[in-house]
């Protein structure tokens, strides 16, 4: 991610918001000098990115148009369940490492029509990448829109009830 400063907000995927805490510099990372940015989480973590990694691993905290993508995502019709659950939970937890909000937001959608459609079925497994994504997407919008986490939640909520009139 290009352009980063200190105070700065990024998202480090599959660990959710963070802000950059120490202005780019050089670190020693085994025997060899590299250019790398500090980011505090808001889980209490600290990391450390080379600017390889930054490049890969952080990204915007989403805009107007890309909370837009969520709610579309949101409302829009679930995946097929056919798959098995080992499938789901691979699935889910490739677009969870991603952190890229749309497939955060496909995690939820699916999550919550699986739970509609066959109640405390699901896996400990799958339940716990469905509420890790939306912790993650629950930060994620309140950042972005400026919102309390309770406020978002609610909007996310909202989305998903939209979702469900559809597939009932």
């Amino acid at each position: 991610m290009r352009g980063l400063r200190v105070g700065d907000s990024a998202v480090y995927a599959g660990h959710g918001i963070g802000r950059v805490v120490v202005e780019l510099g050089q670190k020693q990372v085994g025997g060899t000098k590299r250019d790398s940015v500090v980011v505090d989480l808001d889980a209490s973590l600290r990391v450390t990115l080379s600017l390889e990694e930054a490049s890969v691993r952080l990204r915007a905290v989403a805009d107007k148009n890309e909370v837009e993508d969520v709610r579309r995502t949101l409302v829009a019709e679930s995946s097929p369940l056919d798959t098995q659950c080992k499938s789901r939970v691979k699935e889910s937890k490739a677009k969870l490492a991603s952190g890229r909000h749309a497939e955060l937001a496909e995690i939820i959608r699916d999550g919550s029509r699986f739970e509609r459609l066959r109640g405390s079925e699901s896996s400990d497994a799958e339940r716990r990448v469905y509420h890790q994504a939306r912790e993650l997407l629950i930060r994620e919008i309140s950042s972005a829109c400026g919102r309390e986490q309770v406020e978002a939640e609610i909007w996310i909520e909202a989305q998903n009830a939209l979702s469900g009139r559809n597939e009932d």
